[in-house]
């Protein structure tokens, strides 16, 4: 197999009005509890597939600061807003309710992965672009769609999403 084609790194930057909005818009299933991170990564796909041919797709994604951001969420809802927990508020669970919501929402998404992240950005790019060429050479389906979601932990409003596709 030739080398796969690398599409153009596509930045997307939302303030959470917005964001919370166009993942809805995407989603095909309710994102009741779905935090940033869940929706930009439902955002990011949705642009990623727009308009392209309806292929078997794998979703390989990551997060350097969306799951610490989603377990602070989670401490403050226990210790300051005394609100129950349930059990898909879980620190684990964001990245599988992800993983749902991107199979029922694109019917060509058979598969969806997190991809844990460490603080060197490069590093991670070169490794899901590796995995996914070795997917794409393997046969395992016929585009990646890679992405970065940084959910605005700072309590400010940007949340961002950087997105790239590998296709046979």
């Amino acid at each position: 197999m030739n080398a796969p084609k690398i599409s153009a790194m596509r930045e997307q930057r939302f303030d959470t009005a917005t964001l919370s909005a166009l993942a809805r818009q995407h989603a095909n299933v309710p994102l009741r509890r779905a935090g940033p991170l869940v929706e930009l990564v439902i955002v990011g796909a949705a642009e990623s597939l727009d308009g392209q041919p309806d292929m078997p797709t794998v979703v390989l994604w990551g997060s350097h600061t969306g799951v610490i951001s989603a377990g602070i969420r989670l401490v403050s809802c226990i210790e300051i807003a005394r609100e129950p927990v349930f059990p898909f508020d879980f620190l684990a669970s964001q990245p599988i309710v992800a993983a749902i919501a991107l199979q029922k929402s694109f019917p060509c998404v058979e598969n969806a992965l997190y991809q844990p992240w460490s603080s060197d950005v490069a590093i991670h790019w070169q490794r899901a672009r590796a995995l996914a060429s070795a997917w794409l050479r393997a046969g395992r389906c016929v585009r990646v769609v890679c992405g970065q979601v940084e959910p605005d932990e700072s309590g400010g409003d940007e949340h961002i999403g950087r997105w790239q596709t590998l296709q046979r």
